[in-house]
């Protein structure tokens, strides 16, 4: 892991404890400050503007890291539900809900209407059955 800058060791060792469960007495003495001071010295810690702007930093990089992590995963998925749809040895039952899984996530909608007209304005009708 990175060394966060303007703190000392044991505040860097604190502000990585701390991501861990946010809370600071636990942090300030897994960082090695004193076990009967610690409550008071995790939350004088936590006011001390250079820790907090740390605190913040390291929270935004693993949010940062966590968003890849889960656009990467979203985008293996939609690869999983579209060979799965177009796989002719899959269940017609499967590549209808792989279909509809992947309409559903690029914001399609399921029709309400259920009649529709045709050429000369000829009545056609279709029916949606769930299956599932």
């Amino acid at each position: 892991m990175m060394k966060l800058t303007k703190l000392t060791d044991k505040q860097n060792r604190f502000v990585r404890e701390y991501i861990k469960d946010s809370c600071a007495t636990q942090a300030a003495i897994r960082a090695g400050y004193s076990k009967r001071r610690a409550s008071e010295i995790g939350y004088q810690l936590l006011q001390k503007t250079t820790v907090s702007d740390e605190i913040k930093k390291l929270q935004d990089e693993i949010d940062q890291q966590l968003r890849m992590t889960f656009l990467q995963d979203a985008v293996e998925a939609r690869k999983v539900l579209y060979e799965l749809m177009v796989n002719p040895e899959s269940s017609a039952r499967d590549k209808i809900v792989a279909a509809k899984d992947l309409l559903d996530r690029a914001g399609f909608k399921p029709l309400d209407k259920k009649e529709f007209r045709g050429i000369n304005n000829n009545l056609i009708e279709v029916k949606f059955v769930d299956t599932i």
